[in-house]
């Protein structure tokens, strides 16, 4: 289920992470790049490469902290319930005991053991960014979450369905012993591609796909 917390030391299986590493590596950069640089100029792409590159690398650390802010509260939560626990054992046992009150004298009022607490913010559980927006945000703010997920989701569905097939229909479209790709800004939709199909037929194609 979508934000729930798994096993600690959890990790994606390596069919997940695969998928990942393809949808970052390829994406739609990797096909749309050069011809950004063609008409934008090696001087402004490197600037915005740049800078882009500077702001992935702050939106990244921000999620990195806020992962380790969500394993500090889950631990320190998971911490109070077992204090709770040996404190209610414990005052079970002195109740027994007919030394309980003088253990209960001796004992310090704040003995209580903090393992697992030497580095509350290490990162040992996976936690979602759905998970995260539920425990750092009211109701509200959870809402607007999952309405920036939704419109960045449907953008880089457009964004895949738009560069993705086009540049894959100026790769593999050829007109007679002529590539397509060559001058794909003087092609019209209705030139063929493989034979009878059209180049648009050849995009719909791809688009399905």
């Amino acid at each position: 289920m979508a934000g729930d917390i798994t096993d600690t030391g959890e990790l994606y299986s390596p069919f997940v992470g695969l998928v990942y590493m393809f949808n970052l590596i390829v994406g739609t950069g990797a096909l749309t790049m050069p011809k950004a640089f063609a008409h934008a100029g090696w001087l402004v792409s490197l600037i915005l490469i740049i800078f882009l590159a500077f702001m992935s690398y702050m939106t990244t650390t921000f999620v990195v902290e806020a992962m380790a802010a969500a394993n500090a509260q889950l631990r320190w939560k998971r911490w109070e319930k077992e204090v709770e626990a040996d404190s209610s054992e414990d005052s079970d046992n002195e109740s027994l005991s007919p030394d309980g009150y003088e253990n209960s004298e001796i004992r310090p009022i704040l003995s209580v053991q903090r393992r697992g607490l030497s580095d509350p913010y290490e990162i040992v559980e996976r936690v979602e960014m759905g998970q995260m927006a539920s425990m750092f945000f009211n109701k509200v703010g959870v809402n607007l979450f999952y309405l920036c997920i939704i419109v960045y989701l449907y953008g880089d569905l457009a964004i895949y369905a738009t560069a993705v097939p086009l540049s894959l229909v100026q790769v593999t479209c050829f007109t007679g012993n002529e590539s397509c790709g060559a001058h794909a800004g003087e092609k019209n939709d209705t030139d063929p591609c493989w034979g009878s199909i059209r180049r648009i037929d050849a995009y719909r194609i791809y688009l399905a796909v």
